[in-house]
Parts: structure tokens; C-alpha cells; sequence
């Protein structure tokens, strides 16, 4: 059963999360996913920082299909229904689990590596499918609940390259049984608490699974230190991160510009906030595997 605004709030506050939400229809599903494919090969072509940053986190100061989609009136209307009439994106990500992909990712949260403070009550992750998500191919998982807990302590779960690329663990049990599936039809998303514990498992399927994540924030969420930004999309902004412009075009100059800088930007942010947290253990890269 779909989801309806009525009840999201209720649900998001107590679960920690709602799906599925009506968002894109189908056709929109299929055009982004085209648009998407078409962006990821001219990306690998150009190379350098554009390829380097392909999947995160500011795809959508230099795609127009990304552009849309973050301003896309369903997903706006959900997320203000959660957070208010005030919104910015913070991040966007692509999520892709190839056919038959053995990768998988263990239960973690993102939050522990975004360095936001207000986030517990003013931010959430809309995750969008392009393609169907199901089992087979490796959707996420949640822990009902988790949210509630706070952020939690991470570690690897072994030393070996399997459980590096796995990427760091909740260092507490996760009870297997009480997991939801996140099932979703091209179009729909899920909506998640940045405190979330979810996981992800492989792709057995001859076909990728591709999901399109957006973190919103109000402006009452700030860095945690350093400087940082993040676009307008609804509402007004009085908050601390500078602005960013949507782009009048793909890659055009301007955009390419303000992409540039605001990678550069959060990934220097990032970065210092990893290496603050594993008080120089671990990753010095920001772990965001939906």
C-alpha cells in the first residue's frame, strides 16, 4: 500500500523511515534512468574531478535530469510534510549495484560520517528508484527503530579486503529478523532518518539497480566546522550554508564552476570530520554506501 502525506510524519518519527512513496511516474523513471546512464558515460569520458565525483555529492549542480528530480514536486511535498516548508539539498548520490554484483554493504549509518549538527530532527534521505528495487537485486535494508538509539559505534567487521569493501559496521547486533526490505517500483522512494542502520546485500539479477539518493536539510542544520553548501529548493533559507545555483544547462561553464568548488569544499569537510571521528583509525574518504 502506498504511503500517503497524512501519515508520514507519524511513521518517520517511530520507524525511522516510510516507503513506499509515490514519487516519479513511471515514464519519468525511465527518462531519468536513460538521462542518468547517458551522464555516467560523458563523466568517464571527461574524467578528472567529474568522474571522480560522479556518484556524490553534487550531481545535481551539473545535471539537469538530477536538477529535476530534487525539485520534483511529490518528493518536496513528502519531505516538508517531515521536515517543514523550508528546504535545501545538502548532497545527492547515485547508488548502483551492477548485475550480478557479489558486493554488498554492512549495516552502518550515515550520519556518523556527515559531519551536520542538527540532523536528528531537520534532515532526511529521500532514496529513488530508477529501476525496480528487490531482493535480488540488493535493495537496502533497515533496522526499525535504530534511529532512536542515536549515533552508534562503527568498526570493520574483519581484516580481511572482502570485509574493508564492505565498509564499516555497527558495532552492536542488529536483530536479522526484525530487517525490512525496502521494496520499491521504478518512481517510488523511500524516505530515511540520517541515523538509520540499513544495509544492502548483492545482485544476483542480470540487470543494475540504480537509486538515486538526496539529502535534505532545513536551515536549521549546520556544519559541524569548516565551511559548506547547499541549494535552495523550497521555502526561504536563513541558515548557515553558503548558496548554490541550479545549473541553466548540463555541464554548462557556470555549473561546472560551482561544481568544482563545492566538491572541493565538502570533501576537504569531510574528510577532516572521518579523520576527527576515527582519531586517525580507519578511511580518510567519507563512507555513504546506501
Amino acid at each position: 500500500m502506498t504511503t500517503t502525506a497524512p501519515d508520514l510524519a507519524e511513521r518517520f518519527r517511530t520507524d525511522g523511515f516510510v516507503f513506499p512513496v509515490n514519487a516519479l511516474t513511471h515514464a519519468e523513471a525511465e527518462q531519468a534512468l536513460a538521462e542518468c546512464q547517458t551522464y555516467l558515460r560523458a563523466v568517464s569520458a571527461v574524467g578528472g574531478a567529474l568522474a571522480r565525483y560522479a556518484a556524490f555529492p553534487k550531481i545535481h549542480l551539473v545535471a539537469s535530469w538530477a536538477d529535476r528530480i530534487v525539485h520534483h514536486p511529490a518528493i518536496l511535498d513528502a519531505v516538508a510534510s517531515l521536515l517543514g516548508p523550508d528546504l535545501l539539498v545538502w548532497s545527492t548520490n547515485l547508488f548502483i549495484r551492477p548485475a550480478y554484483s557479489g558486493s554488498s554493504l554492512a549495516w552502518h549509518q550515515d550520519a556518523v560520517y556527515l559531519g551536520l549538527d542538527g540532523y536528528q530532527q531537520h534532515a532526511a534521505r529521500v532514496w529513488v528508484a530508477l529501476t525496480d528495487t528487490t531482493i535480488a537485486n540488493g535493495t537496502m535494508r533497515y533496522a526499525r527503530g535504530s534511529h532512536l538509539h542515536g549515533a552508534l559505534p562503527h568498526r570493520f567487521g574483519g581484516s580481511g579486503l572482502e570485509d574493508i569493501m564492505r565498509g564499516e559496521e555497527i558495532a552492536v547486533d542488529i536483530d536479522e529478523a526484525a530487517a525490512v526490505d525496502v521494496l520499491l517500483d521504478a518512481g517510488q522512494c523511500s524516505v530515511h532518518h540520517l541515523a538509520m542502520a540499513h544495509a544492502s546485500g548483492p545482485n544476483q539479477t542480470d540487470t543494475g539497480r540504480f537509486n538515486f539518493a538526496i539529502d535534505y536539510i532545513t536551515p536549521r542544520v549546520s556544519p559541524t566546522a569548516g565551511e559548506d553548501s547547499a541549494l535552495l529548493v523550497r521555502g526561504t533559507d536563513t541558515g548557515a550554508f553558503l548558496p548554490e545555483r541550479r545549473p541553466e544547462s548540463d555541464f554548462d561553464q557556470a555549473a561546472l564552476n560551482d561544481f568544482y568548488s563545492a566538491v572541493t569544499r565538502r570533501q576537504k569537510r569531510i574528510n577532516q570530520t572521518v579523520q576527527n571521528r576515527n582519531a586517525g583509525k580507519g578511511p580518510d574518504t567519507p563512507r555513504d554506501p546506501s
